[in-house]
Protein backbone atom coordinates (compact mmCIF):
# COMPACT_ATOMS: atom_id res chain seq x y z
CA UNK A 1 0.00 0.00 0.00
CA UNK A 2 1.48 3.35 -0.59
CA UNK A 3 1.17 5.62 2.17
CA UNK A 4 2.11 8.96 0.57
CA UNK A 5 -0.43 11.21 0.08
CA UNK A 6 -1.87 12.07 -3.62
CA UNK A 7 -0.94 15.07 -4.87
CA UNK A 8 -1.78 17.18 -7.79
CA UNK A 9 1.29 18.30 -9.62
CA UNK A 10 0.99 21.50 -11.60
CA UNK A 11 3.71 24.01 -13.35
CA UNK A 12 5.53 24.60 -10.57
CA UNK A 13 6.63 21.23 -10.06
CA UNK A 14 8.90 21.85 -13.24
CA UNK A 15 10.81 25.01 -12.28
CA UNK A 16 14.41 25.15 -11.64
CA UNK A 17 14.92 24.87 -7.80
CA UNK A 18 17.84 25.62 -5.76
CA UNK A 19 20.14 23.44 -7.93
CA UNK A 20 19.92 26.12 -10.77
CA UNK A 21 19.88 25.27 -14.52
CA UNK A 22 22.47 23.12 -15.42
CA UNK A 23 24.79 25.07 -18.33
CA UNK A 24 24.84 22.49 -21.15
CA UNK A 25 21.16 23.40 -21.43
CA UNK A 26 21.67 26.17 -22.89
CA UNK A 27 23.98 25.13 -24.85
CA UNK A 28 21.36 22.99 -26.24
CA UNK A 29 18.76 25.65 -26.70
CA UNK A 30 21.06 27.50 -29.10
CA UNK A 31 20.92 24.97 -31.26
CA UNK A 32 17.30 26.48 -32.30
CA UNK A 33 15.89 29.71 -30.86
CA UNK A 34 15.35 29.60 -27.20
CA UNK A 35 11.99 32.04 -26.23
CA UNK A 36 14.10 34.84 -24.50
CA UNK A 37 15.62 35.79 -27.70
CA UNK A 38 13.14 38.07 -29.14
CA UNK A 39 14.90 40.35 -32.04
CA UNK A 40 14.97 43.76 -30.34
CA UNK A 41 15.90 44.92 -26.56
CA UNK A 42 13.83 44.40 -23.87
CA UNK A 43 11.53 46.83 -22.68
CA UNK A 44 13.23 47.01 -19.27
CA UNK A 45 16.15 47.62 -20.41
CA UNK A 46 15.03 50.59 -22.66
CA UNK A 47 13.65 52.12 -19.59
CA UNK A 48 16.77 51.81 -17.51
CA UNK A 49 18.17 53.71 -20.38
CA UNK A 50 15.24 55.92 -20.69
CA UNK A 51 16.07 56.82 -16.87
CA UNK A 52 19.71 57.36 -17.58
CA UNK A 53 20.63 54.41 -15.00
CA UNK A 54 23.62 52.98 -17.12
CA UNK A 55 26.73 54.45 -17.17
CA UNK A 56 29.78 53.62 -19.30
CA UNK A 57 31.62 51.17 -19.87
CA UNK A 58 28.62 48.63 -18.97
CA UNK A 59 29.47 45.02 -19.12
CA UNK A 60 26.46 42.72 -20.22
CA UNK A 61 26.00 39.18 -18.64
CA UNK A 62 24.57 36.41 -20.31
CA UNK A 63 24.24 39.05 -23.57
CA UNK A 64 22.70 35.67 -25.97
CA UNK A 65 22.84 37.29 -28.97
CA UNK A 66 23.13 40.63 -28.14
CA UNK A 67 19.95 42.96 -28.90
CA UNK A 68 20.47 44.89 -25.30
CA UNK A 69 24.34 45.27 -25.62
CA UNK A 70 23.13 46.43 -29.27
CA UNK A 71 20.73 48.63 -28.47
CA UNK A 72 23.28 50.14 -25.69
CA UNK A 73 26.01 50.89 -27.97
CA UNK A 74 23.78 52.73 -30.59
CA UNK A 75 23.21 54.67 -27.76
CA UNK A 76 26.91 56.00 -27.24
CA UNK A 77 27.60 53.53 -24.67
CA UNK A 78 30.58 51.25 -24.68
CA UNK A 79 29.74 47.82 -23.72
CA UNK A 80 31.60 44.19 -23.22
CA UNK A 81 28.95 41.42 -23.99
CA UNK A 82 29.59 38.42 -22.32
CA UNK A 83 27.90 34.65 -22.26
CA UNK A 84 28.81 31.27 -21.40
CA UNK A 85 26.97 29.86 -24.73
CA UNK A 86 29.80 30.14 -27.79
CA UNK A 87 27.19 29.77 -30.10
CA UNK A 88 25.04 32.83 -29.07
CA UNK A 89 28.41 34.51 -28.93
CA UNK A 90 28.81 33.68 -32.50
CA UNK A 91 25.40 34.64 -33.67
CA UNK A 92 25.48 38.10 -31.90
CA UNK A 93 29.41 38.76 -33.59
CA UNK A 94 27.56 38.08 -36.99
CA UNK A 95 24.40 40.47 -36.19
CA UNK A 96 26.69 43.41 -35.37
CA UNK A 97 28.52 45.87 -37.71
CA UNK A 98 32.04 46.93 -36.92
CA UNK A 99 32.24 49.73 -34.13
CA UNK A 100 34.88 50.25 -31.10
CA UNK A 101 31.87 50.68 -28.91
CA UNK A 102 30.84 46.88 -28.88
CA UNK A 103 32.64 43.73 -27.88
CA UNK A 104 31.29 39.74 -27.64
CA UNK A 105 33.30 37.61 -25.73
CA UNK A 106 32.83 33.91 -25.26
CA UNK A 107 33.61 32.89 -21.23
CA UNK A 108 32.19 31.78 -17.88
CA UNK A 109 30.69 34.54 -16.58
CA UNK A 110 31.38 33.65 -13.02
CA UNK A 111 34.56 33.38 -13.80
CA UNK A 112 35.59 36.69 -15.91
CA UNK A 113 39.25 37.41 -14.31
CA UNK A 114 41.64 38.00 -17.44
CA UNK A 115 38.92 39.40 -19.66
CA UNK A 116 37.45 42.22 -17.07
CA UNK A 117 39.88 44.29 -14.52
CA UNK A 118 39.24 45.10 -11.19
CA UNK A 119 36.83 48.15 -10.70
CA UNK A 120 36.28 48.26 -14.56
CA UNK A 121 32.18 48.51 -15.25
CA UNK A 122 30.07 51.97 -14.66
CA UNK A 123 27.20 49.48 -15.17
CA UNK A 124 26.45 45.81 -15.35
CA UNK A 125 23.33 44.78 -17.16
CA UNK A 126 21.66 40.93 -16.40
CA UNK A 127 18.70 40.32 -18.65
CA UNK A 128 17.72 36.73 -17.36
CA UNK A 129 21.19 35.52 -15.84
CA UNK A 130 20.20 35.61 -12.30
CA UNK A 131 17.72 33.18 -11.89
CA UNK A 132 19.35 30.11 -13.52
CA UNK A 133 21.90 29.74 -11.07
CA UNK A 134 22.28 27.83 -8.03
CA UNK A 135 22.45 29.18 -4.31
CA UNK A 136 26.36 28.27 -4.36
CA UNK A 137 26.63 29.93 -7.82
CA UNK A 138 24.65 33.13 -6.58
CA UNK A 139 27.43 33.67 -3.99
CA UNK A 140 30.76 33.11 -6.83
CA UNK A 141 28.66 35.73 -8.96
CA UNK A 142 27.52 38.21 -6.10
CA UNK A 143 31.50 38.23 -5.39
CA UNK A 144 32.39 38.33 -9.15
CA UNK A 145 29.96 41.55 -9.82
CA UNK A 146 31.80 43.05 -6.82
CA UNK A 147 35.05 42.31 -8.29
CA UNK A 148 34.30 44.36 -11.55
CA UNK A 149 32.40 46.99 -10.36
CA UNK A 150 33.45 50.30 -10.32
CA UNK A 151 32.81 52.42 -6.81
CA UNK A 152 29.27 53.89 -6.92
CA UNK A 153 28.72 51.64 -9.92
CA UNK A 154 25.09 50.45 -11.16
CA UNK A 155 23.76 46.81 -11.35
CA UNK A 156 20.63 46.80 -13.51
CA UNK A 157 18.68 43.01 -12.85
CA UNK A 158 15.90 41.67 -14.64
CA UNK A 159 15.03 38.40 -13.57
CA UNK A 160 12.08 36.16 -13.23
CA UNK A 161 9.53 36.86 -9.73
CA UNK A 162 7.54 34.60 -7.30
CA UNK A 163 4.18 35.35 -9.06
CA UNK A 164 5.23 33.54 -13.01
CA UNK A 165 4.08 29.53 -12.68
CA UNK A 166 5.22 28.59 -16.19
CA UNK A 167 7.44 26.07 -16.15
CA UNK A 168 11.25 27.54 -16.49
CA UNK A 169 14.05 29.30 -14.70
CA UNK A 170 13.73 29.15 -11.19
CA UNK A 171 11.50 32.28 -9.45
CA UNK A 172 12.99 35.02 -7.14
CA UNK A 173 11.36 37.07 -4.24
CA UNK A 174 12.59 40.56 -3.67
CA UNK A 175 13.91 39.41 -0.35
CA UNK A 176 16.23 37.14 -2.19
CA UNK A 177 17.66 39.39 -4.30
CA UNK A 178 18.66 41.69 -1.53
CA UNK A 179 20.24 38.89 0.31
CA UNK A 180 22.25 37.63 -2.21
CA UNK A 181 23.88 41.34 -3.06
CA UNK A 182 23.54 43.14 0.59
CA UNK A 183 27.48 42.41 0.96
CA UNK A 184 28.65 44.71 -1.70
CA UNK A 185 25.47 46.22 -3.12
CA UNK A 186 22.48 48.67 -2.12
CA UNK A 187 19.14 48.18 -3.61
CA UNK A 188 17.88 51.52 -5.41
CA UNK A 189 14.75 50.32 -6.68
CA UNK A 190 13.03 46.93 -7.38
CA UNK A 191 9.48 46.95 -8.97
CA UNK A 192 7.90 44.88 -11.18
CA UNK A 193 8.20 44.04 -14.92
CA UNK A 194 7.54 41.26 -17.67
CA UNK A 195 10.82 39.72 -19.37
CA UNK A 196 9.61 39.73 -23.11
CA UNK A 197 9.42 36.08 -24.41
CA UNK A 198 8.81 34.88 -28.17
CA UNK A 199 5.81 32.65 -27.03
CA UNK A 200 3.83 34.84 -24.77
CA UNK A 201 3.18 38.93 -25.82
CA UNK A 202 2.60 40.09 -22.71
CA UNK A 203 5.58 37.88 -21.25
CA UNK A 204 6.46 36.30 -18.09
CA UNK A 205 6.28 38.25 -14.69
CA UNK A 206 9.84 39.96 -13.42
CA UNK A 207 11.61 42.03 -11.37
CA UNK A 208 13.44 45.16 -12.55
CA UNK A 209 16.42 45.56 -9.67
CA UNK A 210 18.70 48.48 -9.54
CA UNK A 211 21.54 48.27 -7.29
CA UNK A 212 24.50 50.45 -6.62
CA UNK A 213 27.72 49.35 -5.51
CA UNK A 214 28.68 50.24 -1.86
CA UNK A 215 31.84 52.02 -1.24
CA UNK A 216 33.21 49.44 0.67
Amino acid sequence: MNDKPDRTSDARDFIADARGVKPESFDQLYLGSPIWEIARPQAAVKLAFQRNIFRSPVVDLGCGTGENARFLAQNGLQVLAVDSVARAIELARQSTPATDLIRFEHANVLNLRGLIPDGWAGSILDSGLFHVFSDQDRAIYASELARIAQPAATLILICFNEHETRPGPRRVTQSELRASLRDSWDAQSIEPTRYEISTDQMGAQAWMAVFRRKNL
